[in-house]
């Protein structure tokens, strides 16, 4: 049964897309990922072959860049409930950078045609609707679940046949990496939608959808556009957004690198208010985010950022002639400390230190116990940074950047976190403000800033001269330079020859 020619019980006829009529320049991404409902338009070689035209079958991967106020999601959410309904029936997620933005903007936002986005999905399709949940189930079984990739793996078991990712430029990388190979299982498909935020993973996926579709012969399954306000048009042929408007977004104080990024998606405009974008940049450049691995000649110290109720972070760092070298990144959330001490002392490094934030002292809520006495207990020792304010941290961590080398498979989702940390722009004033804006970017930047507070205390630590030791015997304390103790930890215990030593 076609989708245009849905009959319910009372005999109306149901026409998907419902109550939304594309414009002219949006029809690319319609025909691509809805061809059953939208057929690609023949081009003269494929009249003179006798052959299918190109994207004959909805493709698997497309990036829609286009620019602020273009439509993109009303366009995309009918494009979902179009597939939910075409397809085997399966789960259909439409994921905003935050559950709170997917709330306010799909949910419960409203076009400027005056319709809200949800109720493109006609009543009469609709089975169960729940409110709390953003969750809509369809009369053909299928499920459309709207949700915020800050809080991915809450949508476990979901096991999605496809996904829009909203502003991906701004979203966490990691939930992709989560979904993509449910997606793969099964046979499904992703829509990513957004505006250009500097060179971060928003430029990796448009860099990889231009060389899919230019390849040749080209990939039938990957689709890629950019739209800037030259582009798009209404349906009375007048701009969307006018050359005048742009100029008067400059004019009343929205920096001009945002203006040039929103509406005329700008790649190389950089990353206005990200505090370490441009060092970021700067170091792949000039080759400082390539290859480099773990060298065991060196010790390791990690800097960890502790959640209560979010994501644990954690950078590997070693020090290296040049500077620090930053070996490896882990960042989960929902794990115990318990497990998190395991997996640390699973790896391979000689450990010098272990940096906490103050808060480590508060008590870790899947078990209860004071994580800072817990981890004494595991072996594991801390010392705690001290508690400077966030923008001396932030100084200390732009300083301390230039110099580092990071190995870019081990530590790439945390340098995405670094890149995208930003401040928080403030509409009505049109500035961006000196808070930084807490989501999945905060917790690596976090941990970094930790580091680079207390890097003076470890730029020496390889140095051939061996530390200090505090004998501990029999209650006494003497200071003892022996080169035969191997590098401790700081805070930590060494036994040998019936003595405790402890730096």
């Amino acid at each position: 049964m076609l989708i245009n020619d849905l009959h319910v019980e009372d005999d109306n006829t149901i026409t998907l897309p419902y109550k939304f009529t594309p414009r002219e320049y949006q029809l690319s991404l319609m025909r691509a990922m809805i061809p059953e409902l939208f057929p690609p338009v023949p081009t003269i070689t494929d009249i003179i072959l006798d052959r299918e035209p190109s994207h004959a079958m909805n493709v698997k991967n497309a990036v829609a860049v286009w620019h602020r106020r273009a439509g993109k999601d009303k366009c995309s959410i009918n494009i979902l409930i179009c597939r939910a309904m075409i397809d085997t029936p399966g789960y259909y997620l439409y994921m905003a950078p935050e559950a709170a933005q997917a709330r306010k903007i799909i949910w419960q936002g409203i076009g400027s045609d005056g319709m809200k986005f949800i109720d493109h999905i006609p009543p009469e399709i609709i089975k169960t609707k729940r409110d709390q949940e953003m969750y809509v189930e369809l009369i053909n079984g299928s499920v459309i679940q709207i949700g915020g990739a800050d809080n991915y793996d809450s949508l476990v078991g979901t096991n999605p046949r496809g996904i829009i990712f909203s502003e991906y430029s701004i979203q966490n990388p990691a939930a992709l990496q989560y979904f993509r190979p449910m997606l793969v299982e099964n046979k499904g498909w992703a829509l990513f939608i957004y505006t250009s935020r500097g060179h971060n993973h928003g430029w990796d996926l448009r860099n990889t959808a231009k060389a899919r579709v230019g390849e040749t012969p080209s990939h039938p399954d990957w689709f890629y556009q950019c739209i800037t306000i030259d582009e798009s048009k209404r349906e009375d042929g007048t701009p969307v957004i006018t050359q005048q408007a742009y100029l008067d977004e400059i004019a009343n104080g929205m920096p001009e690198a945002t203006a040039k990024q929103e509406f005329y998606c700008d790649f190389d405009q950089g990353m206005p208010g990200a505090y370490y974008a441009d060092i970021i940049s700067k170091l792949h450049k000039n080759g400082a985010i390539g290859y480099f691995p773990h060298d065991p000649m060196l010790n390791v110290v990690t800097a960890w950022d502790l959640g209560l109720n979010d994501s644990n972070a954690i950078w590997f760092i070693q020090v290296a002639p040049s500077g620090p070298r930053v070996i490896n990144y882990m960042e989960e959330s929902n794990v115990p400390m318990t497990e998190w001490v395991k997996r640390v002392q699973e790896q391979p490094y000689n450990y010098f230190d272990h940096i906490a934030p103050h808060d480590i002292n508060q008590r870790d809520p899947m078990t209860g116990f004071n994580r800072l006495e817990k981890c004494k207990e595991l072996g594991l020792y801390f010392t705690v940074a001290p508690k400077l304010s966030r923008a001396d941290g932030i100084e200390a961590s732009r300083a301390l950047l230039p110099i580092c080398q990071f190995d870019e498979t081990s530590c790439r989702p945390g340098i995405e976190a670094l890149m995208g940390y930003e401040r928080i722009y403030d509409e009505k004033l049109r500035r961006f403000k000196d808070t930084p804006h807490h989501n999945w970017c905060s917790h690596g930047a976090d941990s970094w800033r930790y580091f680079a507070i207390l890097w003076d205390d470890y730029k020496d630590m390889n140095s051939p001269i061996r530390p200090h030791y505090v004998i501990k015997t029999s209650g006494e304390k003497q200071l003892k330079n022996s080169g035969s103790l191997p590098p401790l930890r700081m805070g930590g215990v060494v036994h040998k020859n019936g003595e405790y030593y402890g730096r």
